[in-house]
């Protein structure tokens, strides 16, 4: 595999990196919440507080919609449409990284959940009345996660492969709201502790980076006619 100076193409370091740092990040919360350590419950407590202090009418409107659009259906459904969009302007390899990303790492946090098998807040507290329907298991968030997945392949596709400087800001800005977003509306409709979430992110980021590391001199080849081979 080869760049256009004819050179190998080599493998950055950066998705190495970033991934180091979520994994040392990660690595704790699984070890708390697998013994059910009490500065996990104190963390999640004092983020629960902060964010469910308020939560006018108007609000809570605002982030039911949002969390919807974490759904893994809408997800999936979305990285299909980003999937067609790349296989439409023929970026098939590219299209084929957002495939894995987004589509295959998502079935990496339904293992998770039922290696941990933490129930919901309100399961936990029948006090607790979340405010939008929730099944499975609790740890790590399947929202905050497929946010990530997606909106993280937005990002390294939209810093790879788009040129317009103010287009660019624009898709980079949007996309880390929404996986911010996204996160913190399962906090505030109390289907998620604060460490699912937080889990959920960095769980997601640890596969995304993992994915772009590997692939990337694929995705970089270019060819004999000088043009990257992302259209076969």
């Amino acid at each position: 595999m080869q760049n256009k100076e004819g050179e190998p193409v080599k493998r950055p370091h950066y998705p190495l990196i970033i991934a180091a740092c979520a994994l040392v990040g990660l690595i704790p919360i699984m070890i708390g919440v697998g013994t059910n350590a009490a500065w996990i419950h104190t963390i999640d407590q004092s983020v629960i507080n902060v964010i469910t202090a308020h939560r006018p009418d108007w609000l809570t409107t605002i982030v039911l919609f949002i969390t919807s659009l974490g759904n893994p259906p809408v997800v999936v459904f979305f990285g299909l449409v980003l999937v067609g969009i790349l296989f439409y302007f023929r970026r098939r390899r590219y299209a084929w990284f957002a495939a894995v990303s987004v589509v295959l790492l998502s079935f990496v946090n339904t293992s998770v959940k039922h290696l941990f098998l933490r129930q919901r807040p309100f399961v936990q507290n029948p006090n607790i009345h979340p405010l939008t329907l929730a099944g499975g298991y609790s740890f790590p968030s399947g929202h905050a996660s497929g946010a990530m997945l997606l909106y993280g392949t937005v990002i390294l596709l939209t810093l790879t492969l788009i040129t317009l400087p103010w287009l660019r800001r624009l898709l980079v800005s949007y996309s880390a709201v929404m996986i911010g977003l996204i996160g913190l509306s399962r906090i505030y409709v109390q289907v998620h502790f604060p460490t699912d979430v937080l889990a959920g992110w960095l769980e997601a980021l640890v596969g995304l980076m993992l994915v772009w590391w590997l692939m990337y001199p694929w995705l970089t080849e270019v060819g004999p006619t000088g043009w990257v081979n992302d259209q076969k």
